[in-house]
């Protein structure tokens, strides 16, 4: 029996190739996209996941209460790591964590690299797969690299025993010996940094911040003997919150708390937690967008497939009739519709294994290189039963329709010809509106990032991202060298120096104006600040050069910052910061995008600072000469400082992040929407195919009785028209819901949906449509009528 099945099942696969090869397209790009979703979670699941000791392993937390509102951080105070070692005895092991950029010299190559500072108990807590030498920093000039960054050092040398030198401040030099390389870790792990040396190296001589400096702030990891005693350790630190806050009233802390390390990098995403200075894990809209969107695929298919297998049934009625004279049973039919279903979903799926690992899961990668995963289709049980349950949802979801339906019908009513297959009915009328409406929420996010991406590249952000080139200095003696040189360039318009740069660094404080108290953004600045980096001063003067008054009574502040505080008149204000600093306004200037477009813009406020604080220069040419003056002047800082990388960053590198970012999204979705799309005009064609084969006779008719071809084609599709326009409202309604959702969950700063963005996807769909049924429509009008007329 099994052997007829399978015969039966390979002719009516042959007979119908055209609608088999369209199900199967369809079904194998649909369930390639489900398992770029699927891997995509199980990179978040599987988070830190190559560490042993996961499951001991918490990360100190701080709390932070300002205006009645509690917000979590993932930092604590430095000193706690050592509170804890010496008081607390169910805790084994504390890691303290940082990382800075430091210049490196190998060799006569400079190198400009992240290095992490961390206790030596770091790779006793965490595992890292060791290739050579030893994985011990308890030596502070022992530093331990990647394996990648070692060959980038060395090349094929053994890097056991070389030296790397870290350049800095006033020509300091300080040593460190390799003394072993690690295997890279995964994308998905919280460690991707590749050099460590002891936490301690990052205290220099004359430094302001020590171990013991309670306004400092590290990531700080525990290891715990039993992680059932979390709640008597929380309890064990609070009394360390006061150290706390007497000396940071700036950031007063309610509490500390202990996240497990299993599942934090995700959670830390999810919940866009504060203060992270490791890896994060997806954030949710990719999560779920990438999802929602393979889903949606994988029903446009199915439904495909449930439309095709009612056409295809239509000219099987004898072959079921007779069956059924002959003795087969409605669960022999019923078996033998669905395992046709089956073997094509079956057939659906090994195509979109390869489909998705040669092609899609490479494409997936190549837009988000930090989320890269590599698929594993044989090492993971898991998969297997992702595998096994899309099979059978898709198998089921597709043929349970037809072969429930076809199988109810009496082989006597079947042979004399009272049964007929083909147009539509309630059921193929929801199935083609779902497609439809899908289609159109695929389109609508298309354009929707389309949108954005334009707002975004065109949105003011409060500066000259065209004109300013910057770098990052060491001190002022280093800016004063740079700008002599450059002094003499006349494609310079003018050079500034600060402590803080817009989008770099800077620093977030309470400030009060009598009684209400805000937070915002503080950044120091030099001479020329606000004109070089083409800040627009609304309103008010700029600081006046070398003037003591300026340093130490006035600020610069942001529209926003007015408004918040409810200024008209803001010329004059008195602010105070720290209780005990008080500041007057001498100037407005425009708002400040200071912290990128995915976080909120909040109020910003300038301090002028003198020179001997210089940590940033400043760089303003004109747009036309701006990239000859970027070649020059890194000519020039590697001639005054062949020991230093000193690289200059265009101020537009904001805008190029979020527009990298935006056309990664909108790649993912032209594709969705395309492969929607395409999908379902292929299930229209295949209703309207139906409805006019039913309908010749009815065609005929009208014809031989005088009726025009557009009263025909007015006829047929009539239908069609409501459905597209219900289909239209309400994919219009759910995908403005959902790019929205999506939009916003990414940025603070966006283009919102416009009716435009929605007219214009519906004229896409319809566009689509009428190009797949009109052929079809057009042959019906214009065939011969005799044709279906004489065979009666």
């Amino acid at each position: 029996m099994l052997k007829n099945y399978l015969l039966i099942t390979f002719r009516n696969m042959v007979k119908n190739k055209l609608f088999i090869f369209i199900n199967i397209s369809g079904l194998s790009i649909a369930i390639a996209c489900c398992m770029v979703a699927y891997y995509l979670h199980d990179f978040n699941s599987t988070f830190d996941g190559n560490h042993s000791k996961i499951g001991s392993i918490y990360r100190v937390g701080s709390l932070r209460e300002f205006q009645g509102k509690v917000t979590k951080y993932g930092h604590t105070p430095m000193p706690l790591g050592n509170v804890i070692q010496q008081n607390i005895p169910d805790v084994e092991k504390v890691v303290r964590y940082g990382s800075s950029q430091l210049n490196l010299r190998v060799g006569a190559d400079n190198f400009m690299d992240e290095v992490v500072h961390t206790d030596p108990s770091f790779f006793e807590v965490f595992t890292f797969e060791k290739v050579k030498g030893n994985l011990s920093i308890e030596d502070k000039s022992s530093i331990v690299l990647s394996e990648e960054l070692a060959y980038k050092y060395f090349s094929n040398e053994d890097p056991i025993g070389k030296m790397v030198s870290q350049m800095g401040t006033n020509g300091d030099v300080k040593d460190f010996m390799v003394v072993g390389t690690f295997k890279k870790q995964p994308n998905n792990s919280s460690f991707i940094k590749q050099a460590y040396i002891h936490f301690d190296n990052q205290f220099t001589s004359g430094a302001k911040t020590t171990e013991n400096s309670w306004e400092a702030r590290t990531i700080l990891y525990v290891q715990l003997s039993n992680p059932k005693n979390v709640s008597s350790i929380i309890n064990d630190l609070q009394p360390y919150i006061e150290n706390n806050n007497q000396v940071r009233d700036d950031f007063i802390l309610k509490g500390f708390v202990l996240d497990p390390f299993k599942g934090l990098a995700k959670n830390d995403s999810y919940a866009n937690v504060r203060g992270v200075w490791t890896n994060s894990a997806a954030h949710i809209s990719a999560i779920m967008g990438t999802a929602i969107m393979g889903v949606f695929i994988l029903l446009i298919a199915c439904f495909n497939l449930t439309n095709t297998a009612i056409a295809i049934s239509s000219s099987r009625l004898k072959e079921l009739g007779i069956r059924k004279v002959m003795g087969s049973s409605r669960k022999h039919i019923i078996i033998q519709f669905i395992g046709e279903t089956w073997m094509i979903c079956f057939t659906s799926l090994l195509i979109g294994c390869a489909l998705a690992y040669s092609f899609l899961i490479p494409a997936f990668n190549s837009l988000w290189p930090f989320w890269a995963f590599t698929p594993d289709y044989l090492g993971k049980p898991d998969f297997f039963i992702f595998i096994v349950i899309v099979l059978v949802l898709t198998s089921v979801l597709a043929g349970s329709y037809p072969a429930l339906y076809i199988s109810k019908f009496e082989p006597v009513n079947i042979l004399k010809g009272k049964v007929v297959l083909g147009g539509t009915n309630g059921f193929t009328r929801t199935l083609l509106t779902a497609q439809l409406m899908i289609s159109l929420i695929a389109v609508i996010c298309s354009i929707a990032f389309v949108d954005n991406a334009k707002y975004q590249k065109s949105l003011d952000l409060g500066f000259n991202k065209n004109e300013v080139i910057y770098a990052q200095i060491e001190n002022t003696s280093e800016y004063e060298a740079i700008r002599n040189r450059l002094l003499q360039n006349k494609d310079i318009n003018s050079i500034a120096g600060s402590y803080h740069h817009i989008n770099s660094s800077y620093f977030s404080d309470p400030i009060k104006h009598e009684g209400k108290e805000i937070e915002v953004d503080i950044l120091d600045v030099g001479d020329d600040y606000v004109k070089t980096a083409g800040i627009t001063l609304l309103e008010g003067r700029d600081f006046e050069t070398n003037s003591a008054t300026d340093k130490n009574e006035s600020v610069l502040i942001t529209e926003n910052m007015a408004a918040t505080f409810g200024w008209n008149k803001p010329i004059g204000k008195k602010i105070s910061w720290n209780d005990s600093t008080y500041y007057f306004v001498i100037g407005v200037v425009r708002n400040i995008v200071n912290k990128g477009l995915m976080n909120r813009m909040d109020p910003v406020m300038l301090r002028y600072q003198a020179k001997q604080e210089y940590k940033y220069i400043l760089v303003n040419a004109p747009l036309k000469n701006i990239q000859t003056v970027k070649a020059e002047t890194e000519l020039i800082t590697k001639e005054l400082f062949p020991d230093k990388i000193i690289t200059f960053n265009y101020m537009d590198e904001l805008v190029v992040t979020s527009v990298s970012i935006n056309n990664s999204i909108l790649k993912m979705f032209v594709f969705l929407g395309v492969v929607a799309i395409l999908l379902s005009a292929t299930g229209l064609y295949t209703l309207v195919s139906l409805n006019v084969t039913k309908r010749m006779k009815e065609i005929g008719v009208r014809k031989v009785l005088g009726a025009s071809g557009i009263s025909i084609a007015r006829v047929i599709n009539k239908e069609f028209a409501i459905i597209l326009t219900l289909a239209a409202i309400l994919g219009s309604f759910a995908g403005s819901a959902l790019a929205g959702l999506l939009l916003n969950s990414l940025w603070e700063q966006f283009q919102h949906i416009t009716v435009l963005t929605i007219v214009f996807s519906i004229i896409i769909m319809c566009i689509t449509t009428v190009l797949a049924i009109g052929y079809k429509v057009y042959s019906a009008v214009h065939i011969n009528p005799t044709i279906f007329l004489r065979s009666e």
